[in-house]
C-alpha cells in the first residue's frame, strides 16, 4: 500500500486503499472484492468530488488537504463503515479518527469537508 500523501503525515484514506485493493485483486471471483467495488460504484454516484485539495506555500502547491465527514453524514458514514470492513477482510487495518477541528477548510458541501491541517502537524 501506498505511504504518506501530505506533509502532515496522512496515510491514504480508504477510497484509495479499497481502488488499489480492488485493481491488484482478482475482481471477477473474490466476493469481498466485488462488494468492495459496489461500495465505491455507491459512493462515485453520490458522493462530489471535492474541488480543492491542494495550497500554495513556500512557493509550491502542497496537497496538504485532508477529507472529513461531517457528523450529520449518517448514510455516508454507514456506507463508510461497510468499506472499511472489507478494506480489513483484506487484511489491511484502518485507522478511524475524529476531530472538531480539522483545520483551515478548503471546501465543503452537505457530507464532507476537505481541510488543511493546522501549521504545526506540516514538515
Amino acid at each position: 500500500m501506498p505511504g504518506t500523501v501530505t506533509r502532515a503525515h496522512v496515510a491514504p484514506g480508504p477510497f484509495l486503499l479499497a481502488s488499489n485493493l480492488y485493481w491488484d485483486g482478482d475482481p471477477d471471483n473474490d466476493p469481498v472484492l466485488i462488494a468492495l467495488r459496489r461500495e465505491l460504484d455507491w459512493f462515485n454516484d453520490r458522493l462530489p468530488v471535492p474541488k480543492r485539495f491542494a495550497v500554495r506555500a513556500k512557493g509550491r502547491w502542497w496537497k496538504d488537504g485532508v477529507c472529513w465527514f461531517r457528523d450529520d453524514a449518517r448514510e455516508m458514514l454507514a456506507h463508510m463503515q461497510a468499506l472499511v470492513s472489507l478494506i480489513e477482510d483484506c487484511g489491511v487495518p484502518v485507522t478511524r479518527s475524529w476531530t472538531r477541528d480539522p483545520g483551515q477548510l478548503l471546501y465543503r458541501d452537505r457530507w464532507q469537508v476537505v481541510a488543511m491541517p493546522e501549521r504545526y502537524l506540516l514538515h
